[in-house]
């Protein structure tokens, strides 16, 4: 089962936006976990002027994304990808 973080911070609303947007999809195959970008250094370090993100399989898909595009994004297996 495929792992997807999705990273969010307190009182923000474009993440608000995003999990309404990842709520219209079919999550049921995903192992699917919301993360606040404080509980790891390594994720504020990296994300913080970013969120909201998703993480799938050590790829990012970075706000602004659509349903079409997130659908996309967690149903890839990126496997073609290093």
């Amino acid at each position: 089962m495929k792992k997807v973080i999705f990273l969010t911070g307190k009182d923000c609303h474009l993440c608000d936006e995003a999990r309404s947007i990842l709520l219209q999809l079919e999550l049921g195959k995903l192992n699917f976990q919301e993360v606040d970008i404080y509980e790891k250094r390594s994720y504020l370090d990296k994300y913080w002027d970013k969120i909201p993100v998703l993480l799938n399989n050590n790829n990012a898909l970075f706000w602004p994304f659509d349903l079409s595009s997130a659908k996309e994004f967690l149903t890839s297996d990126f496997k073609k990808i290093k």
